[in-house]
């Protein structure tokens, strides 16, 4: 039974540690572009390098090129206490409360200085943990020292998670709580052995790996929540560019005034856009608005089929009348006819706000791309002669 739980928690530490590095990796680019995210991401990845350095694998490697298994054991606690300390410098910057963080640092850096100490003052020892029988090494005053930063840390961080994730919604409160949660069995971790020190238990080491590698999953999850939501956005509007580029690309050949660059090839401008693609994503639906404005010169009052506004099918059939009527006005223009005394009239206008005025627009360009496929009303309802 030990022997399978043990397997098992080997298992769950290591894909956990796969998990968090991926997740950090993952986040660097959000970071660069937020420096409030880059103490987390820190934080993330010195647990992440203290986790790796448990790994039994990574251990021996490590001690094959250093030849000291001690100095081995020693980065990775220094890593671990080095993560403690930056989360809680991270919960300062995002509260905006508790002690200044200049003190902190220092508090932090003098508890790093004091393992460091407490290891080369200890007697002569070739490994810094807690074997199953013997005093712990290098001693219990590291050790205890270590235990109190991680559970300081751990403690605050769960506090502050679980406060503002109760205030917060949607992906938020989803990543904190996940953050929090995945903190709790990091601290159920050192608590775990605060009470095997003086225990031994032959079932703890299992417990304690598991727990760290459900703490890395969690993590990572939480890190990835936001990273996911960032990757669902980017290819939303790759997919609306590209839908867009049809309808943008041909309307822009014929009223070129309106573009504010020249147009590129469509997959340099997918892949290398040039600024931030919302932005371009509105640029665009300008460039087409302006566009409409010139083109429907080119064709009379009577050739523009149009819908009762309010109707069921007025944002369908004006999207399609809207492609048609494009059609034909760039065929119009492109032939050198001059624009009519009496253009034709733009009933609906797309929507009040970007995201209905994007939507209509796609419409429009999908229609436009599919001439052969032309919207068909379930109810027609008569055009009335408007009065002069």
């Amino acid at each position: 039974m030990l022997a399978e739980l043990t397997g098992f928690s080997g298992l769950i530490e290591d894909t956990g540690t796969g998990a968090i590095w991926g997740a950090v990796l993952l986040r660097i680019p959000a970071t660069c572009r937020d420096r409030r995210q880059r103490g987390l991401c820190i934080a993330v990845a010195a647990a992440a390098a203290a986790m790796t350095l448990r790994l039994a694998p990574v251990n021996e490697a490590v001690d094959l090129v250093t030849r000291d298994p001690h100095m081995t054991q020693l980065a990775m606690h220094l890593s671990g206490a080095f993560s403690a300390v930056v989360v809680l410098d991270f919960l300062l910057v995002v509260t905006g409360g508790g002690p200044p963080r200049g003190r902190l640092h220092l508090i932090g850096a003098a508890l790093l200085l004091s393992l460091v100490v407490l290891d080369a003052t200890a007697p002569a020892h070739t490994r810094d943990t807690v074997a199953p029988h013997g005093a712990p090494l290098p001693s219990l005053e590291f050790w205890l020292t270590l235990l109190g930063m991680h559970l300081a840390a751990d403690s605050a961080c769960v506090i502050v998670c679980w406060r503002y994730s109760r205030r917060s919604k949607g992906p938020s409160r989803m990543s904190l709580a996940l953050f929090g949660l995945g903190t709790a069995f990091a601290g159920l971790f050192w608590v775990g052995y605060l009470f095997y020190i003086p225990e031994r238990s032959p079932w703890a080491p299992a417990l304690l790996s598991l727990a760290m590698g459900l703490h890395g999953l969690l993590r990572a999850a939480s890190i990835a929540v936001p990273t996911l939501l960032d990757a669902r956005r980017a290819v939303d509007g790759v997919r609306t560019l590209h839908r867009l580029w049809p309808l943008w690309r041909d309307l822009v050949e014929v009223v070129p005034s309106v573009a504010l660059y020249k147009p590129r090839n469509h997959l340099r401008e997918v892949l290398w856009p040039r600024g931030p693609r919302d932005l371009i994503i509105y640029r665009r639906l300008v460039e087409i608005r302006d566009a409409i404005l010139v083109l429907r010169e080119y064709v009379p009052a009577n050739r523009a089929a149009a819908h009762e506004p309010g109707s069921p099918d007025s944002f369908r059939g004006e999207a399609h009348a809207l492609a048609r009527m494009l059609r034909e006005a760039r065929r119009a223009k492109l032939a050198g006819e001059p624009p009519h005394a009496d253009p034709a009239r733009l009933v609906h206008s797309g929507g009040t706000d970007i995201t209905a005025e994007t939507e209509f627009l796609v419409r429009v360009a999908t229609a436009y791309r599919c001439p052969t496929a032309p919207y068909r009303p379930r109810k027609p309802v008569a055009t009335q002669p408007q009065s002069r």
